[in-house]
């Protein structure tokens, strides 16, 4: 085969890639422009989810365009309007490989380091170590339903808190898909580099090879990020619906035990009433130490997406 064919097949597979490219800009472009998903709570504390979607979609369109210059100047030079070295010029050494850098976000959140005390580990169990009966159950969840019915303040504060986790499971599998699709595009890259010029080796090949590489790492940035981007998406729905769940508990706690009270027909003793309001203020502060939490570790994670 001569080398103009090879150059015009070549460009030919390039072409092809770029609209696979273009699919994949298409996913992204699906994402929601807020962060409402994660809820009013902690939404507005994840920045940098949003601004990632879109420096996502300005590399990939980085790329694409990249495919684009390099289809035009190989056809130029199969139909002989410049050479190829002309066309390569002196490729740089190439990006930074993104690699490293992920991985180090990577740790950091699987590490959990930015998650706070109260909702890391096991502590968020001790809340609920006590098993209860059905009765018990049925008096709490009964009590959680009146709550969220008859106290609108409530209502909102765990609306506020919920998100819609569905929306953000979404997300996180749109950022796996995308890490798929990006990994299979930059493999069928170098592939089509290795096949279109087996047994090419000029300087100006060399050059053309080197510059293509460049993009190779590109695209194994990209698949990179979207991993990341998967883990930190799942992470952070994971421990609010995790803190929604804490709070519900304990409201759902409180105001059945508050019904056990207003029930009794007895005369409570001064102390006994004492206590009671000692339980009443402490699960309001345990409910705002799991918020406090719960916002600090969401702006510890979206400092590592920022990073």
């Amino acid at each position: 085969m001569s080398m103009s064919a090879r150059l015009r097949l070549h460009a030919a597979h390039l072409d092809e890639l770029r609209v696979r490219l273009g699919r994949v800009r298409a996913v992204v472009q699906r994402f929601e422009k807020d962060q409402t998903a994660f809820g009013a709570l902690c939404g507005w504390v994840l920045t940098g989810l949003g601004e990632r979607h879109l420096r996502h979609d300005e590399l990939i369109a980085y790329v694409e365009e990249t495919f684009v210059i390099t289809v035009d100047g190989l056809r130029g030079v199969a139909d002989g309007r410049q050479s190829l070295a002309q066309f390569v010029g002196e490729p740089d050494d190439g990006p930074r490989s993104a690699t490293e850098i992920i991985d180090g976000v990577l740790a950091t959140v699987e590490s959990r380091e930015w998650v706070e005390p109260l909702l890391a580990e096991e502590a968020p169990v001790a809340e609920f170590a006590i098993p209860l009966d059905d009765t018990e159950a049925a008096v709490r969840a009964g009590g959680l339903d009146v709550a969220m019915d008859r106290i609108p303040p409530l209502r909102r504060m765990v609306d506020d808190l919920a998100g819609m986790p569905e929306v953000v499971a979404e997300q996180a599998r749109l950022w796996a898909d995308m890490a798929g699709d990006l990994r299979v595009i930059g493999d069928d890259l170098r592939r089509c580099l290795d096949a279109d010029f087996a047994g090419e080796d000029g300087p100006d090949v060399r050059a053309y090879l080197t510059l293509m590489g460049n993009n190779v790492e590109a695209l194994r940035g990209l698949v990179a990020t979207c991993t990341a981007m998967t883990v930190i998406t799942k992470a952070a729905g994971d421990l609010i619906l995790l803190a929604r769940d804490i709070v519900r508990g304990l409201i759902g706690d409180l105001v059945a035990r508050v019904s056990g009270w207003v029930a009794d027909p007895a005369v409570v003793p001064l102390p006994v009433l004492v206590s009671r309001l000692g339980t009443m203020v402490a699960a309001t502060w345990r409910i705002d130490a799991y918020l406090t939490a719960l916002v600090t570790s969401i702006a510890n994670l979206s400092r590592s997406i920022d990073g």
